[in-house]
């Protein structure tokens, strides 16, 4: 029986199918590109809705709610008016934040170029504001509005005429000759000698 086997003749069976590359050599590249591509998508998107949308500037939606509190009864309009007032000062300030009262945000205002052409009519407003609200005494609202209205104007004007860009002069300046050499300085004169004779 063993003799049977290794008499059987050698019998050649061919060149065997080649491999198959593996699923990463066949399509990494692919799925590089395409992680890649999500990166960046997520990444867009992120920047997207981080950046939100962009609102009306402070100015125009101040405008807005002093349109709106004027159609409202006097103790709403005075609070609805100080308060876009406020709002509004913030949004120009971060240090200006809302929770600070009107005392605590004089001092911090005049010390902004920007906030000085409108600083009479500015505590004008909020002083009588507050008066009105916390002490009862009686306002005019459109009067208020109107010096809130004031006040923003001289905010407004002031911050386009800080923000304007310096103009390069038409001439340029001449270059300065430089300065000429200046000898050296003599020295100190000699001593008396002593003649040793």
């Amino acid at each position: 029986m063993f003799l049977a086997l290794e008499e059987a003749p050698f019998v050649l069976q061919g060149p065997k199918p080649p491999i198959p590359p593996s699923a990463w050599e066949a399509y990494g590249l692919l799925g590089l590109v395409a992680l890649l591509l999500v990166g960046c998508a997520v990444f867009a998107i992120r920047r997207f809705l981080r950046q939100g949308r962009v609102g009306p500037a402070p100015h125009a939606q101040l405008e807005i709610a002093l349109r709106l509190a004027e159609s409202q009864p006097p103790a709403d309009a005075i609070a609805q008016a100080t308060r876009a007032f406020r709002g509004y000062l913030a949004a120009l300030e971060p240090r200006a934040a809302v929770s600070l009262s009107t005392e605590e945000l004089i001092p911090i205002l005049a010390g902004l170029p920007v906030f000085l052409p409108a600083r009479q009519p500015l505590l004008a407003a909020l002083r009588s504001a507050d008066a009105a609200k916390f002490a009862g005494a009686s306002l005019e609202v459109p009067l208020l509005i109107a010096g809130l209205r004031e006040a923003a104007k001289r905010v407004e004007d002031a911050r386009r005429t800080f923000a304007r860009p310096a103009v390069a002069p038409l001439v340029p300046p001449k270059a300065r000759p430089a300065a000429p050499a200046t000898p050296p300085l003599p020295g100190p004169p000699p001593l008396p000698g002593k003649d040793h004779a």
